[in-house]
């Protein structure tokens, strides 16, 4: 196998040699690296370059073997602000969180709304066991938590 210096590095950070051939593979690649005449520094700055591009070709590989309706949505997430990195169901990015407004507490919890003007509301029982009577305001206020 005949190795770029970059070839070489992007080996020798992604192969755990098991077999004979992969363990002269790396000594070839360990000699091109060497023969590079580079510092570590810069050998360290042109891994990580070569990694990054690495990552982005799989990326792009992976993308172009997707069906044509998960190209379709994975394209409308990233327009929306939608990632999909590592989570289950994508994550909301911080540009859609900052036009969300404070919407109130209700039960020790903060709400949060889309639009300004929305408000934290106790659904209509809550309300009819309050208005009920004291024996009712005593069991509304055990359930809300509230004094």
């Amino acid at each position: 196998m005949d190795f770029t210096l970059e070839s070489a590095l992007l080996y020798i950070s992604q192969t755990n040699p098991t077999t004979e051939q992969e363990f002269k593979n790396r000594e070839k690649a360990q000699k091109v690296i060497k023969e590079s005449g580079l510092s570590r520094k810069e050998l360290n700055e042109l891994r990580k370059k070569v990694l990054q591009g690495d990552k982005e070709d799989k990326k792009m590989i992976k993308y172009q073997q997707m069906k044509p309706k998960q190209k379709d949505m994975v394209d409308s997430m990233g327009k929306m602000g939608i990632g999909m990195k590592n989570n289950k169901g994508g994550a909301i990015l911080k540009k859609n969180v900052e036009k969300m407004a404070y919407g109130g507490m209700s039960g020790g919890k903060k709400h949060m709304y889309l639009a300004p003007g929305g408000v934290v509301k106790d659904n209509p029982g809550l309300k009819a066991l309050r208005a009920s009577g004291p024996k009712g305001m005593e069991a509304y206020k055990k359930i809300t938590g509230s004094k």
